[in-house]
């Protein structure tokens, strides 16, 4: 047959190879009866038609452009395939689709004193006794309420370790609001000791405690609110109930409701867990919206495989399935006026994070450590419990040099997993804390956590890719006419 090669792919090829023949630089997505494709280098996202997504598609699988034109050609004709691949190399020579690698593999860390947030388990205890915490028995157990003394030992800590105007304090728990009157004096020493940085509060609760004094007071003292509910009553209290195991459904919504009622306005956003009882989660979002609720996430359980409730690898295409379906129903709400707010969904492609926090996630271990009752600290939260994972105390500060530079160093470049992802610098390199206590090697995420983010990040850009349909043809046109601008 002819040769079919367009001229300007011809000569990208006689150029240089290397940039368009590297397939696993683009990700390509098929929902519905839309066909993706994201750059991974530029963070550009294509709609295609079903000859140029098809076309990519070969490639991929074989690596060779002039097989995959011939191989296309025989379902679709030469002229079309013609088009499609000249379309391809226009993308390419604009910076929009195998786009050459930046060259942050080159990437360093900075060495410098770069503490920025602190997580306060300002209360180990709690007045609940979920059937998924994964806050290890001992801690849970031992029900410490963390003292005025450490508390503002540690803020003196924070201040003290760190050159950066913008702070922020986490108040976690246990359930923190068995002691607000620690988070008050918290907030008042921060404050008063800290007059010349700006402070950023956030406070996770159960809602139990959350009453019209709590509210009064977050919403005068700039805190961004966690609020945990995990959905449809059967579901949460599957779960979320009280140590007689009394469920806790109802006490929460009309909490949830009275806050939304009287202080909607203030930056917060609804927290659940689904797990393999609910891997129809799309339900349990459209619960939380018929309450009320704009703001919100949903976050796959943290549990050991043993238990009945975790998630499998055989449940990962069902997943799949579910965001996407989550995607479509949240942009059909948006068309009706009643646009609901998926935390993991607001992907901001063309601004988002700088480079560093592409490269580096969370920063947990030397951007952000978490304090215990007693004082200790850890690179996070979750590490709370694991003395392995101990990095000083207040007393005594970073005594673990060695330990927090692992955490440092540990981006996606020294992730070998990451290197070749095409999630990476929408992942940022995921959950230290999951790799760690998963695989005991910060530097190893396992395979079914990377599996459960890149079903989502393919939820995300399909959110996006139906928000441009949104916004050019409504709802009731989801094909694309072909390949398009970046979304």
């Amino acid at each position: 047959m002819p040769d079919i090669l367009p001229v300007c792919l011809q000569n990208i090829l006689h150029r240089g190879q290397s940039d368009l023949c590297n397939a696993a630089e683009v990700k390509l997505i098929r929902a519905d009866d839309r066909y993706l494709a994201f750059d991974v280098n530029s963070g550009s996202l294509h709609e295609l038609d079903a000859v140029a997504w098809e076309l990519l598609h070969r490639f991929q699988g074989s690596g060779d452009w002039r097989q995959s034109l011939t191989g296309t050609a025989q379902s679709y004709g030469q002229e079309q395939v013609g088009a499609a691949a000249a379309e391809v190399a226009v993308l390419h020579e604009a910076g929009r689709l195998f786009t050459p690698d930046p060259g942050w593999e080159r990437y360093i860390p900075d060495a410098g004193p770069d503490l920025k947030a602190l997580c306060f388990n300002i209360s180990d205890a709690c007045n609940m006794s979920c059937g998924y915490c994964f806050v290890p028995r001992q801690v849970r157990t031992g029900r410490e309420i963390m003292p005025v003394k450490v508390i503002r030992a540690a803020l003196d800590f924070l201040l003290s370790s760190s050159t950066h105007r913008h702070l922020a304090v986490d108040f976690f728990g246990g359930e923190p609001l068995l002691n607000f009157s620690g988070i008050r004096d918290g907030v008042a020493y921060a404050l008063d000791r800290g007059r010349d940085r700006d402070w950023k509060f956030t406070l996770t609760t159960n809602t139990l405690l959350f009453d019209e004094d709590v509210i009064s007071f977050t919403a005068g003292h700039n805190f961004g609110l966690v609020l945990s509910c995990d959905g449809r009553p059967e579901i949460h209290d599957g779960f979320r109930v009280m140590p007689d195991g009394r469920g806790t459904a109802d006490a929460v919504a009309r909490r949830l409701q009275n806050y939304l009622r009287v202080a909607a306005r203030q930056e917060h956003y609804i927290r659940g867990t689904y797990t393999r009882r609910n891997l129809d989660f799309t339900e349990d979002v459209r619960y939380l919206a018929a309450l009320g609720v704009r703001s919100l996430s949903l976050e796959p359980v943290v549990a050991d495989a043993g238990q009945s409730y975790a998630i499998r690898e055989e449940d990962i295409p069902g997943i799949r399935k579910e965001y996407l379906r989550l995607a479509r129903w949240l942009r059909e709400q948006e068309l009706a006026g009643q646009k609901v707010s998926f935390y993991h969904y607001q992907l901001d492609l063309a601004g988002g994070p700088c480079a560093a926090k592409r490269l580096t996630g969370c920063g947990a271990g030397y951007q952000y450590l978490a304090v215990t009752p007693g004082g200790k600290l850890y690179p996070c939260h979750q590490f709370v419990g694991h003395p392995e994972y101990c990095l000083g105390d207040l007393n005594r500060g970073i005594t673990r040099p060695d330990l927090q530079e692992q955490f440092r160093q540990a981006h996606i470049f020294s992730k070998p997993v990451c290197r070749s992802c095409w999630a990476r610098f929408l992942c940022g390199g995921g959950c230290h804390a999951q790799a760690a206590l998963q695989s005991g090697d910060l530097h190893h995420p396992g395979p079914l956590t990377c599996e459960l983010v890149q079903a989502r990040l393919e939820g995300a850009l399909y959110y996006l890719a139906l928000g441009q349909s949104l916004q050019e043809n409504g709802m009731d046109k989801l094909a694309s006419d072909g390949v398009k601008n970046p979304i």
